[in-house]
């Protein structure tokens, strides 16, 4: 992939992160169900931004900065997709 869109993957990854952070305190402050449903969906999306980005070309080390986690939960990510398959949503499961 070029470098251009390489940059606008990383960016959707660090994106994903802050609306994550920015939901927090919102989801928080709702109903348990909510904040199980709201940090779903957010991690959720996270997790689909960084693989969009490391099939774009990014390294799982700076995937891992981007989204602002530990590198194992990058390689995690990557291990448990298909990559062969359309990025679709897995289940998450929270604990």
């Amino acid at each position: 992939m070029n470098d251009r869109h390489l940059q606008e993957a990383r960016l959707l990854v660090r994106q994903a992160a802050d609306q994550l952070t920015e939901d927090a305190q919102a989801m928080t402050a709702a109903s348990a169900e909510a904040l199980v449903a709201g940090r779903a969906t957010r991690v959720g999306d996270l997790r689909l931004a960084v693989l969009a980005a490391w099939c774009a070309g990014a390294s799982r080390e700076a995937l891992a900065r981007d989204a602002r986690v530990k590198t194992g939960l990058i390689e995690e990510w990557i291990a448990a997709n298909d990559l062969g398959q359309t990025l679709a949503r897995k289940p998450l499961t929270l604990q």
